[in-house]
């Protein structure tokens, strides 16, 4: 380095030679230092020979030269001008003294001490160049080593951004292929779906066609069976040789069952939000109510529909199937009675009698609907105003035209019920079971039917608190005859107290 080769030449000087070409006597002896350079002083003596003065060759090198010679007297006399040269050059002054021998030799004495304090301030500029090149040096190995550094970073970071771009790629390709498979199977999937909305608008189409050939047929279906029932009637009373009115036994099962569904759903409809309330009910009411349902305290609270069913199911059975026939007067029916008990005395058995009391009732029931309708409006109203009257006082609810037409509907239903079963040669007997306060009735699987829904095995043995709607028990056959067999027609409706 540059600092370096200065220190180097510096000490070539000073060992053995001078510098090249003669220069100024202030060159002599001066020093130039900078940061980075040493100059090394160069020594020309010059001889003066009277006023002429001339460069001296170049000075050969100190190991030719073996010593400096003195330079002459003239040019040593301590010229001023010399002397502040040589102080603004940095070199010594060296004094001169008249005198041969000794100028020489003060001449040599300054060039050695000059040379002598030229050694120790090489030194000390060697150490300063030193310690100034240190942070050089060590600045240099730090960038050396950063660069040493960068350049494995790049190394990595390139493999790196290799391996990332190769990954990228890798990537890329297999979305590319997910999404174009993805695409594919949207696009079957599309169609598919197309398809299918297509298959469910045909099979819209023919559900729509079915539920109307469905309903024609319901309809269809409730037609043949009017005519059917219409044609089973109208075969029992045609075929009979003595033109009587015999009716099978489904039609009054049938009958009997759509009462009973009449009544509970007006029950339902009417009472469902009633309140029974007997604070204010008076001792008649009352006598009148237990005489009906003697477990009616047990049912208020529990049981209150079941209660009013079992109410208006009794009041039927008494004024409309208890009757000898609906819709006579009482004293006529009692001496119809009193007739066939007479009757009854001359035959061996009952079949006669029997025949006899179908054919006189069909007199009165074919003109019924002429002759009879005053009789039969009569007791459509009495048997109301009975019911009307009772619920009415029992209940915080009140009668309403709606509530009288269905009403109506069951009272004269009842009676049409009824006369057609007592213009049957067979016994026919609609049936309630008594509820006792002091007996117990027990469940019947043959005849009652429970209405809380309970196995019939576990009924067994098992004691009904109310009859909700009566049954129809059928004894003897279409002759009249044979009484002793006895055959369920419909079984009664029972709730049946739990264990």
């Amino acid at each position: 380095m540059a600092s370096l080769e200065s220190s180097d030449s510096r000490r070539g000087v000073l060992s053995g030679g001078t510098g090249g070409g003669g220069s100024s006597s202030s060159r002599f002896f001066g020093t130039s230092l900078s940061s980075t350079s040493v100059s090394t002083p160069s020594v020309t003596i010059s001889k003066h020979h009277g006023r002429d003065s001339s460069p001296s060759p170049p000075s050969a090198p100190r190991s030719a030269l073996g010593v400096i010679s003195p330079p002459p007297r003239a040019a040593l006399g301590g010229s001023s001008t010399d002397a502040s040269h040589s102080e603004q050059s940095g070199a010594g002054h060296i004094p001169a003294s008249h005198g041969g021998r000794d100028g020489t030799h003060s001449v040599a004495g300054c060039v050695s001490n000059n040379l002598s304090n030229n050694g120790v301030m090489s030194s000390t500029v060697a150490a300063q160049a030193a310690t100034s090149l240190q942070p050089i040096r060590e600045r240099d190995a730090r960038i050396a080593q950063l660069e040493r550094e960068l350049s494995t970073m790049e190394s990595v970071f390139q493999r790196e951004l290799d391996k990332l771009s190769a990954n990228e790629s890798e990537t890329a390709s297999f979305w590319q292929a997910k999404h174009s498979t993805l695409q594919q199977q949207l696009v079957r999937a599309e169609s598919e779906l197309r398809l299918l909305r297509a298959e469910v608008d045909l099979w819209a189409v023919e559900r729509d066609e079915l539920r109307r050939n469905l309903s024609r047929r319901d309809a269809e279906t409730v037609d043949l069976r009017a005519q059917v029932r219409g044609l089973k009637e109208w075969v029992s009373m045609s075929t009979r040789a003595d033109d009587q009115a015999q009716t099978s036994d489904m039609v009054f099962a049938d009958g009997m069952a759509r009462l009973g569904n009449s009544l509970q759903n007006w029950v339902i409809v009417n009472f469902r939000r009633a309140r029974i309330d007997l604070a204010k009910t008076d001792k008649a009411t009352l006598a009148e109510l237990e005489r009906l349902v003697p477990s009616y305290a047990d049912l208020i609270e529990t049981s209150k529909i079941h209660l009013l069913q079992s109410l208006v199911s009794r009041i039927l059975v008494d004024l409309v199937f208890d009757a000898y026939f609906a819709g006579i007067p009482a004293e006529q029916a009692r001496l119809l009675m009193d007739l066939e008990t007479y009757l009854s005395t001359f035959a061996s058995t009952a079949e006669p009698i029997n025949h006899w009391r179908s054919v006189t009732l069909m007199i009165l029931k074919k003109d019924s609907m002429g002759k009879m309708q005053e009789a039969t409006i009569g007791m459509v109203d009495y048997v109301m105003s009975r019911v009307n009257g009772l619920l009415n006082d029992i209940t915080d609810t009140t009668s309403t035209e709606t509530r009288n037409q269905g009403l109506k509907n069951i009272v004269t239903n009842s009676i049409d019920l009824s006369r057609l079963l007592v213009v049957q040669r067979a016994v026919f007997k609609v049936s309630m079971p008594e509820i006792l306060s002091h007996q117990r009735i027990l469940f019947d699987p043959a005849t009652m039917e429970d209405i809380g829904g309970e196995n019939e095995e576990d009924l067994e043995e098992r004691e009904i608190c109310c009859v909700t709607f009566p049954g129809i028990i059928k004894r003897g056959d279409e002759t009249g005859g044979h009484l002793q067999y006895t055959n369920v027609i419909s079984k009664a409706r029972v709730l049946c107290r739990p264990d």
